[in-house]
């Protein structure tokens, strides 16, 4: 990249370096000790989103600097969300009347169309179409059916925490299912592995449903034809129409019509299971306090997108539920609860229905009137029992996320990775160490391999299956990580790099990882790992954290453990001594492509 980028900038063209965000720090160095003192070459850095606000003279500012980078030859590392924010944002402003800043972004596009000369490294997974960027046109809009829309979905994953042990008789094996069932009161992890636990999950639900589980749903006065006609209707996706039409002319137009509609979504038009089945908790999903209090996607372990959020309410609002009872309530949002608690017109009624599964509460506290919010140690007590308490989140989330967050917009603006290979005046290049996806490219790029490349695919092959490599340590279900590291460090030869392809390590942090390796590894002196900014950090024996890039152990790698989460696994660059030996983590949607790259 630092070669092809050097030799395309001539002035006449304006060079873009497009990196993933797990590599743009680590690009940006690579081409700083590359290109500025050997080819005395300026690296620009220049971040766009739409949290910025923008008026003409900035629009000036950033197209001068364009034009800067242009004129001295310089290379511009820019990121995929960057790129497709300034076309979204030069879309909206069409629609404002402020017509000169829609005028001058319109025209810095069409320049940047004219004389960008792109170079994509990483570009199979740059293009891949899961990302997407989406602007929000319009007034908020509360979501049509609220609050049902949530409360609906808060009491049908209290059933599924009542069919957790159901689970574990039904599918002993840990090929269908993998539950793990907490203090009573608390919500269970769960996680579907094969399609028929799901089924069964459906079908246990809209049994439980007609038979009265839901509070804001009874069917009591209705006959076992209509009772079967509704367990159709809410978990088979394709029905009759007499179905249709029986339960139509029972319940449309009545309080029960739109909770039959938001089950019909999550039970036979399979949201639910996909929550339960296709993402992962702190891997595809997860919270990002400093932007939303919805659930946001993440494109990593612990990475959330920068500003993607998930298109559909329902599953926006089911992922919700399942990261609050994963993460727990903080300090503040349990304290937030009882203050919420005392301006209820029953506060005591509900606070009985927060203890009545919990058996560890201590009897003055069983009691509104015991509860003194004041005293410290008394709410130490209290956070203890209530931070994992299903009742209390769902309270919180009712009462404080999702009035003020879930919402909807009457129109939404998008584009996809697709659009950075969209065919311009100058070309677009992109680099990859496979060409696994060479089929999934967009239809403006084609695949071009070197004839000395061809044989790549097969020697990677040839080096996963060498005799070294020949091992295979399969871990126990619920193993914690802390055994994990005891049985890595019990292998030999020793290992002294974790590649986390698969993110299995979700119990800790990274730095929290690399100091419990470390301190288990006792011929180590260092351990590296890349920290929330994206940079290689090396933390010592004494707790002292720094730089790797200025650090004395960049030269002295052979003293160090080298820990790499999901993200960074591909893509990252040490340069580790000969003889070195690796652990590989695998896990779901590890692919061919996935495993060597990470690898």
């Amino acid at each position: 990249v630092p070669l092809a980028a050097a030799a395309l900038s001539d002035a006449q063209k304006l060079v873009r370096v497009i990196v993933l965000k797990s590599l743009s720090a680590q690009m940006f160095q690579l081409l700083v000790e590359r290109l500025s003192v050997l080819a005395q070459r300026r690296i620009f850095y220049v971040p766009f989103s739409r949290s910025l606000s923008v008026d003409s003279s900035k629009v000036k500012m950033y197209r001068d600097l364009m034009q800067e980078c242009m004129d001295t030859k310089g290379i511009l590392v820019v990121q995929p969300d960057h790129i497709l924010s300034f076309e979204l944002m030069a879309v909206d402003r069409q629609l404002s009347p402020e017509t000169g800043v829609s005028e001058e972004m319109l025209q810095a596009q069409r320049w940047l169309d004219n004389h960008t000369r792109d170079i994509l490294d990483e570009s199979d997974e740059i293009l891949h179409v899961r990302y997407q960027l989406v602007y929000t046109v319009g007034v908020q809009n509360a979501l049509q059916g609220h609050p049902e829309r949530w409360t609906t979905t808060q009491q049908v994953l209290s059933v599924v925490a009542k069919h957790a042990a159901r689970f574990v008789s039904n599918f002993p094996s840990h090929s269908a299912t993998e539950v793990s069932v907490g203090e009573r009161g608390t919500f269970p992890f769960i996680r579907i592995l094969h399609p028929t636990a799901g089924k069964e999950l459906v079908q246990w639900i809209a049994q439980d449903v007609t038979s009265g589980a839901l509070e804001n749903l009874s069917f009591d006065q209705a006959s076992s034809k209509v009772k079967g006609a509704v367990r159709q209707f809410i978990s088979a996706e394709k029905i009759s129409y007499r179905c249709i039409r029986l339960v139509e002319g029972h319940y449309q137009g009545t309080t029960i019509w739109p909770g039959l509609l938001v089950l019909r979504g999550l039970l036979a038009c399979g949201i639910l299971v996909y929550a339960l089945k296709e993402r992962r908790f702190r891997v595809d999903y997860g919270l990002s306090p400093k932007r939303t209090m919805l659930a946001v996607p993440f494109r990593a372990k612990d990475m959330p997108s920068l500003r993607a959020e998930f298109g559909h309410p329902d599953v926006a609002v089911t992922l919700t539920c399942l990261s609050y009872y994963y993460t727990g309530l903080t300090h503040e949002q349990l304290l937030l609860c009882f203050e919420l608690l005392l301006k209820q017109d029953n506060p005591a009624l509900e606070y009985e229905s927060w203890v009545l599964e919990l058996q560890s509460v201590p009897e003055h506290l069983r009691n509104l009137r015991g509860v003194n919010t004041e005293s410290a140690e008394q709410l130490n007590d209290l956070q203890k029992l209530f931070t994992f308490n299903k009742a209390v989140i769902d309270f919180y989330l009712s009462r404080v996320v999702f009035p003020k967050e879930a919402k909807a917009f009457p129109h939404k603006l998008t584009c996809s990775g697709w659009d950075l290979a969209q065919e311009k005046r100058h070309l677009t290049t992109g680099f990859s160490g496979t060409n696994d996806n060479r089929y999934l490219l967009p239809s403006s790029m084609g695949q071009h391999d070197l004839d000395y490349q061809r044989s790549t695919n097969a020697r990677v092959l040839g080096f996963l299956l060498r005799p070294e490599n020949n091992c295979y340590r399969c871990v126990p279900p619920g193993q914690k990580v802390q055994e994990f590291i005891q049985a890595l460090i019990s292998q030999t030869p020793e290992v002294r790099v974790l590649l986390d392809v698969g993110a299995q390590m979700l119990e800790l942090k990274n730095q929290e990882l690399a100091v419990a390796w470390l301190r288990a590894k006792k011929d180590a002196q260092a351990a590296v790992f890349v920290n929330d900014d994206d940079e290689l950090v090396v933390v010592s024996r004494d707790g002292t954290a720094e730089l790797l890039v200025s650090s004395p152990f960049a030269q002295q790698l052979d003293q160090c453990i080298v820990y790499l989460d999901d993200a960074h696994t591909r893509g990252t660059d040490l340069k580790l001594p000969s003889g070195f030996r690796a652990a590989v983590t695998l896990g779901p949607k590890v692919t061919k492509d996935r495993l060597t790259q990470g690898s």
